[in-house]
C-alpha cells in the first residue's frame, strides 16, 4: 500500500510540475504578445491629431521680423484645427471648435495619404497637390514631420508637431 501511495505522489508531482511549466509558458507568451510592435499605419490612423508646434529653420523674414515660431503667430481659431487619417488611406483636415469664419465648412481639406516604401515619408495628396512630409517621430500619441522648401535660394525646413486628442 505504501508503494502505491508513493507512486500516486510521484505522479501528482509530475502533473503539478507539468502544469506549472505550461502556465509559465502561457504567461510568457502573453507578455510577448503585448510587446508586438504596432504598425505605422495603426499609429497614425483612427485618431484625431492637433498641432502643438510649427517652426521654421532658418528664421524667415516676414515684414522685417525674423520668425522661427509660426505656431505662436497663428490665430487662435486655427490652433484648434484637427486632422484625421483613416485606415482606408483618406484624410480630412477640419475646423476645431472655433472657426475663423462661421461660414467656413467644417471639413476644409480632404485627400489621400500613404507612406513611401520604407514608411519614413508621409505622402499626402489633395486637389492634385502632393506633399511629402518626412516623419521624424511617430508614436501612439505624437507625430513630428518636416517639409523642406527652397525660397529665393534658401532651403527652409518646416517642422510640424502634433499630438492626439
Amino acid at each position: 500500500m505504501n508503494s502505491n501511495l508513493n507512486l500516486i505522489f510521484k505522479t501528482m508531482r509530475k502533473i503539478s510540475l507539468l502544469l506549472i511549466i505550461t502556465l509559465t509558458v502561457s504567461v510568457l507568451n502573453c507578455k510577448k504578445d503585448e510587446n508586438v510592435p504596432t504598425s505605422r499605419k495603426d499609429l497614425l490612423s483612427g485618431k484625431t491629431w492637433i498641432m502643438t508646434a510649427e517652426t521654421i529653420s532658418p528664421a524667415i523674414n516676414i515684414n522685417g521680423t525674423l520668425i522661427t515660431d509660426f505656431f505662436s503667430q497663428e490665430a487662435s481659431c486655427t490652433k484648434d484645427d484637427i486632422g484625421k487619417f483613416n485606415a482606408n488611406g483618406t484624410y480630412t483636415l477640419e475646423e476645431g471648435q472655433t472657426k475663423c469664419n462661421v461660414n467656413d465648412p467644417q471639413v476644409f481639406e480632404t485627400g489621400t495619404w500613404t507612406f513611401n516604401s520604407d514608411e519614413t515619408v508621409l505622402v499626402l495628396t489633395s486637389s492634385g497637390i502632393i506633399t511629402n512630409a518626412k516623419i521624424q517621430e511617430l508614436t501612439a500619441t505624437k507625430l513630428v514631420i518636416t517639409e523642406e522648401e527652397t525660397i529665393n535660394g534658401i532651403k527652409y525646413t518646416l517642422t510640424l508637431t502634433y499630438k492626439t486628442i
